[in-house]
C-alpha cells in the first residue's frame, strides 16, 4: 500500500512565513520612536473616550489606536512591543497571499506571491512602525478575495459573503481613510458583475447600508468636529509646491518597491527600481500579446494601479500627504509580479529569460532597500532618543523643555529633570500667557524643533526666549535641533508702540524693538501689520542694522505671515498680525548704537523687487523705512558661537600680533578692482588678550607707486577705542575707504600699520577709465544747475511713443561741479501720469553705480543712461521728472530755480498693453 503523497507547497509557504517574521523582527527597536509612533503610544495609554475625541479632532479613524490600546495593556509600550503588533499582522499577509494565490492563480504563483510579500521592503519597513500601514494590505487582500468570490460565483452569492464584504470594508475604513479608494474600486467591479441580477443588486445595496450604519457613529463624530475637518482639509503648506510630475512618478514607483521616501535621491535604489519598471513593462507587453485582457495578471495590476491613481490625485492636491498612505495597494503589484514570474517560463525561452530577470531585479531592489533602511543613517528616523538623552544630561529641575505641540516622542524617552511643556505657537494669546507662566529668571529653556516642520513658522517662541535672554547653544540631530536659552526674566508679550507707515499694500501699525541686547547675542523686533489692499504677492521683510557710515552689521530676512502662518497673498483684507524677528549679531560686533531699517520685498524669477514706502497720497518716498536707533551692551562672553556666524569673520592661519598685545586674527578686502569715487570695504578681526586701558591706533590705507592715496587711523571709526575693549573678546570692524576722484589707473596696495609695524592686506586694481570734458552732441539741451553737484546739460529720449510693457530709455548728460564729491547722490528719473501720479521710474547712482558722484572731477561730462520701467499698466499722456537726492539722507538737491526736480519738456504718449502702435 503506497503512502499518500504529501505536498511540499504548504511547507515552502510556512518557511517563507518564518523568514518574513524574522525580517520583520530584525532590529525592531533599533530605530527611535518618531512623531507619529509616539502619538500612537500616547493614545494607547489614553481612555477610549480620549482616543475617539483626539482622532475626531485630527480627522483620523480610531480603530488601530483602539486595537493598540488593547495590545499595550497586555504587552506594554516599549518600542519592541508596540512595533511587534504591526509586525505580527503584516506577517499574516504571507499566508493570506499564499491562500489567495492558491485559490485564484495556482500553486507556483501562490508560492512566489508569498515570497514576494515576505521579502517586500515596503512591508518590512512599515511592519516596524507603530501605525496602521502594516495592517492595511492584509485587509485589502481580504477585500480582493471577497470580490473574486463574488465574481466567480456561478449561482447566488451567499449571505455570508455579503456580510464578509461589509465587515472588511468597515474594518478598512475604520483603519485609514485611504481605504475608501479600495472600497470604491472593489465595489465598482462587483456592481459591474451583478448589474443584470436584480436580487444580487439588492443584496449588495443592503451590504453597503450595513457599512454605512456601522460607520455612522464615526460620521457623527466627524460632523461634531467639522471645524477640525475643514482645517485639516485646508491645511496644505503654501510653501510646499506640488512635486513636478516626473519626480512624483519616480517617488511613487520607488516607494511602492522600497518603502523609502528618499529612494529617488539614492542612486543604487533608483537604478534598480527603474530596471524593475522597464522589465515589468516589457513583460506586460508580452503578456498583453499572448493573453486575454481578462487574465489574472491584468486584474492584479488593476487592483494596484486604479485605486493608487485615485489616491495619488488626492496626494497631488495636498502635497503634505505621505506616500505611505498609498502603500496599501502594493499587494496587487507584488502578486502581479509573482504571477508573471511564475507563468512566463512556460511560454517560451524569451519569456523565461524575462521572468528570470524580472524576479532577480525585484529581489535585488528589495535587498538594496533593506540595506539602506537598516544600515544607512540617511534613512534613519529622527533621533528623538539622542535628543531626549542630551537634554536630560544638561537640564536642571528648574529648567523648561519646550517640545512641539503633539510631539510625544521626547516625553516618551525623556528621563531627566525639568518641566516638559507642549505649546501651540499658532494660538498667540494662549502661547504668550503660557510662556509667562512657565518661565522665570535664571532658568535655562530648551527648545526642541524639526527642520522640516512648519510649526511656529513665524518664530514666536525663539523671539520670546531671545527677547527675555539669549541663545546659549544649538545642537543638531539629523532632522532635529535643540536650542538652549538663558532667560534673564520671565517671558512677557511685547507691547507694540504705534508706528504708522505704508509699505505697498501693508500698513505698519506698531513696533517693539529691543534695546540693550548684549553684542554677542541678537536683537529682537516685533512688528504689527494690517493688509490695506489685497495683494497676490508673497512678501518678505528685510531688517538691517547699520552704523553711521552706512555699513551693514547684521540683517534678517523673514516671510511675512499672519496668525495662521499664511503668506500675504492668502491674507484677507483687513487682516492684522504681528511678525517676530531675531537679528543675530556676529561675534565681535562692537557695543555701539546702530540704526535699524525695514524693507519689504518680493522675488520674481529670483530677482528681488522692493516694495515702495508710500506717503499719505500713495506716492513712493523710498524703499527703506528707518525704525529706530538700537544700542548694544558689551558682549557677555559667549563661549560658543550659537548663531553660527563666526565663520563669516576673517581668520588667518597665522594671526599677526602687534606691540601692545593687539592681534589681527584675519582681514579681507571686498574687491580686486575699483574705480575712482567707489568704496573699498575691508573687514578686520581683532583680539586683545588683556584689557590694559591703553589707547592703540591702527592705520588702514591704500598706497599707489609709493604715494598714499588715503588713510584711516582709529579702529571702529574712533567710536569704540581700544581702551574700552574687553579682554579675550574679539572685536570686528568694517572700514570703508573712498577711492579719491583724481586717482589714476594702476595697481595699489592695501596696508595696515600699527605700533610701528606694517603688513600688506592685498592689492587692488584702480581703473580710472577715460574722462570726457567736451560734451557730445545732445538732442535736447537743458543747461540747469542742481545745487553745487552738477549741471544737467541735456538729454536724449529714444522714443516719445512708448508702450507700458517696455522700458523707456532716457540718457542724461551731466557736467560735474565742485560739490559733486561731497556725498553720494542718486539720480531719479520718474514717469508721471496725467494726474501727476508716479507710473514708472528708474533710480540709480550715475552709470548704474559705475560712476558715483564721489568720483567726479569738476568739469568732466558724465553720460548717464536710465531705462525707466513702468510700475503698472498705463496708457495716456505722461511727463518725465529728473533730479538728484542724497543717498543717505534721501534729501533732494535743489535746482537753481528753487525746485527739487526738473520736468523735461518732452512728453510721452504711452500705449497700454492691449493697444497697437
Amino acid at each position: 500500500m503506497t503512502k499518500p503523497r504529501v505536498s511540499r507547497w504548504p511547507l515552502y509557504a510556512g518557511s517563507f512565513c518564518l523568514v518574513a517574521f524574522f525580517l520583520r523582527l530584525y532590529l525592531l527597536d533599533a530605530q527611535p520612536i518618531w512623531w507619529d509612533e509616539a502619538i500612537s503610544i500616547h493614545l494607547s495609554t489614553s481612555s477610549l473616550a480620549q482616543i475617539i475625541s483626539d482622532r475626531a479632532a485630527h480627522v483620523h479613524p480610531p480603530l488601530y489606536f483602539v486595537l493598540l490600546k488593547a495590545w499595550a495593556a497586555l504587552a506594554g509600550t516599549t518600542a519592541f512591543s508596540v512595533r511587534f503588533f504591526s509586525a505580527w499582522f503584516n506577517t499574516l499577509l504571507i499566508p493570506a497571499a499564499y491562500a489567495f494565490g492558491r485559490r485564484w492563480m495556482g500553486r507556483r504563483e501562490a508560492l512566489l506571491g508569498a515570497l514576494a510579500t515576505a521579502i517586500s521592503s515596503l512591508n518590512i519597513i512599515y511592519s516596524q512602525e507603530a501605525r496602521a500601514y502594516a495592517m492595511l494590505p492584509l485587509v485589502y487582500l481580504a477585500l480582493m478575495a471577497v470580490e473574486r468570490r463574488i465574481a466567480r460565483s456561478e449561482g447566488a452569492v451567499t449571505s455570508l459573503t455579503w456580510l464578509m464584504l461589509s465587515l472588511i470594508e468597515v474594518v478598512g475604513i475604520y483603519l485609514h481613510y485611504t481605504f475608501f479608494f479600495a472600497v470604491a474600486y472593489i465595489n465598482l467591479l462587483i456592481v459591474i458583475r451583478i448589474w443584470r441580477e436584480q436580487t444580487e443588486r439588492v443584496r449588495w445595496l443592503v451590504s453597503q447600508v450595513v457599512v454605512l450604519l456601522l460607520y455612522l457613529p464615526w460620521l457623527i463624530a466627524i460632523f461634531l468636529n467639522w471645524g477640525a475637518v475643514l482645517d485639516d482639509l485646508g491645511a496644505g503648506d503654501p510653501f510646499i509646491e506640488p512635486a513636478p510630475l516626473s519626480y512624483f512618478l519616480r517617488l511613487l514607483w520607488t516607494f511602492q518597491l522600497s518603502g523609502l521616501t528618499g529612494a529617488p535621491g539614492y542612486a543604487p535604489l533608483l537604478v534598480a527600481s527603474l530596471i524593475v519598471a522597464a522589465l515589468l513593462a516589457t513583460v506586460l507587453v508580452v503578456e498583453g500579446m499572448d493573453r486575454k485582457p481578462a487574465s489574472i495578471a491584468w486584474y492584479l495590476m488593476a487592483c494596484w494601479i486604479i485605486p493608487l491613481a485615485g489616491a495619488s490625485l488626492l496626494w497631488q492636491a495636498k502635497p503634505l500627504s505621505h506616500p505611505r498612505y498609498v502603500a496599501i495597494f502594493s499587494v496587487g503589484l507584488l502578486l502581479s509580479i509573482a504571477h508573471l514570474v511564475a507563468r512566463l517560463p512556460n511560454e517560451g525561452k524569451i519569456q523565461s529569460w524575462l521572468a528570470t530577470l524580472l524576479g532577480a531585479a525585484f529581489v535585488v531592489t528589495n535587498i538594496v532597500s533593506l540595506g539602506a533602511y537598516f544600515y544607512d543613517p540617511h534613512f534613519s528616523k529622527d533621533d528623538t532618543r539622542s535628543v531626549a538623552a542630551s537634554i536630560a544630561d544638561r537640564a536642571a529641575s528648574s529648567d523648561l523643555i519646550l517640545v512641539p505641540s503633539e510631539d510625544w516622542s521626547i516625553p516618551y524617552y525623556y528621563q531627566g529633570q525639568g518641566t516638559l511643556e507642549m505649546l501651540r505657537a499658532e494660538d498667540s494669546a494662549t502661547a504668550w500667557q503660557r510662556l509667562n507662566e512657565v518661565t522665570d529668571e535664571g532658568m535655562t529653556a530648551f527648545l526642541v524643533g524639526y527642520f522640516r516642520a512648519a510649526e511656529d513658522r513665524r518664530g514666536l517662541i525663539p523671539f520670546a526666549f531671545e527677547s527675555s535672554g539669549g541663545l546659549l547653544s544649538r545642537q543638531d540631530f539629523g532632522g532635529m535641533y535643540v536650542r538652549s536659552y538663558s532667560l534673564e526674566r520671565a517671558v512677557t508679550q511685547p507691547d507694540l508702540a504705534d508706528s504708522l507707515a505704508r509699505l505697498g499694500p501693508l500698513h505698519l501699525t506698531g513696533a517693539w524693538i529691543e534695546q540693550g541686547a548684549t553684542a554677542d547675542t541678537a536683537v529682537t523686533v516685533a512688528l504689527g501689520w494690517q493688509l490695506a489692499n489685497p495683494t497676490d504677492l508673497r512678501l518678505r521683510t528685510h531688517l538691517r542694522l547699520y552704523d553711521q557710515d552706512g555699513i551693514e552689521w547684521a540683517r534678517t530676512i523673514d516671510w511675512l505671515l499672519n496668525d495662521h502662518s499664511l503668506p500675504t497673498e492668502l491674507w484677507e483684507l483687513g487682516d492684522e498680525t504681528v511678525s517676530y524677528h531675531v537679528i543675530p549679531l556676529r561675534p565681535g560686533t562692537p557695543p555701539l548704537t546702530y540704526s535699524l531699517s525695514l524693507g519689504v520685498f518680493w522675488t520674481e524669477d529670483e530677482v528681488v523687487i522692493p516694495v515702495d514706502l508710500l506717503d499719505e497720497a500713495g506716492n513712493p518716498t523710498g524703499q527703506s523705512l528707518p525704525l529706530a536707533q538700537v544700542s548694544l551692551a558689551p558682549a557677555a562672553g559667549a563661549v560658543d558661537d550659537p548663531y553660527q556666524l563666526g565663520e563669516q569673520n576673517p581668520f588667518w592661519q597665522d594671526p599677526v600680533t602687534f606691540t601692545g598685545g593687539l592681534t589681527l586674527l584675519g582681514a579681507t578686502v571686498d574687491r580686486a578692482a575699483v574705480a575712482p569715487g567707489q568704496h573699498l570695504f575691508t573687514t578686520l578681526n581683532w583680539h586683545l588678550e588683556e584689557s590694559n586701558g591703553v589707547h592703540l591706533t591702527a592705520t588702514l590705507g591704500i598706497e599707489q607707486s609709493g604715494i598714499s592715496l588715503i588713510t584711516e587711523t582709529n579702529p571702529v571709526g574712533g567710536r569704540y577705542p581700544t581702551e574700552l575693549w574687553q579682554a579675550g573678546i574679539n572685536v570686528l570692524e568694517h572700514r570703508r575707504l573712498n577711492i579719491p576722484a583724481d586717482s589714476s589707473s594702476g595697481t595699489a596696495e592695501v596696508f595696515l600699520q600699527t605700533q610701528g609695524q606694517r603688513i600688506g592686506l592685498g592689492q587692488v586694481e584702480i581703473d580710472a577709465g577715460e574722462r570726457l570734458f567736451t560734451p557730445p552732441p545732445v538732442t535736447s539741451p537743458i543747461g540747469l544747475v542742481f545745487g553745487e553737484v552738477a549741471e544737467l546739460l541735456g538729454y536724449d529720449l529714444e522714443e516719445t511713443d512708448v508702450s507700458s510693457s517696455e522700458p523707456v530709455v532716457l540718457t542724461l548728460y551731466w557736467r560735474a561741479l565742485e560739490g559733486a564729491q561731497t556725498n553720494e547722490y542718486t539720480v531719479f528719473t520718474h514717469i508721471l501720469g496725467e494726474n501727476g501720479q508716479l507710473v514708472g521710474q528708474h533710480d540709480a547712482q550715475p552709470v548704474q553705480g559705475g560712476r558715483p558722484t564721489t568720483g567726479w572731477i569738476p568739469g568732466e561730462v558724465i553720460i548717464d543712461r536710465h531705462p525707466m520701467t513702468f510700475r503698472e499698466e498705463y496708457s495716456g499722456l505722461a511727463t518725465i521728472e529728473v533730479g538728484l537726492y542724497d543717498s543717505d539722507s534721501m534729501d533732494r538737491v535743489l535746482c537753481e530755480n528753487g525746485e527739487d526736480h526738473l520736468i523735461l519738456p518732452s512728453s510721452l504718449v504711452v500705449l497700454g498693453l492691449g493697444d497697437d502702435h
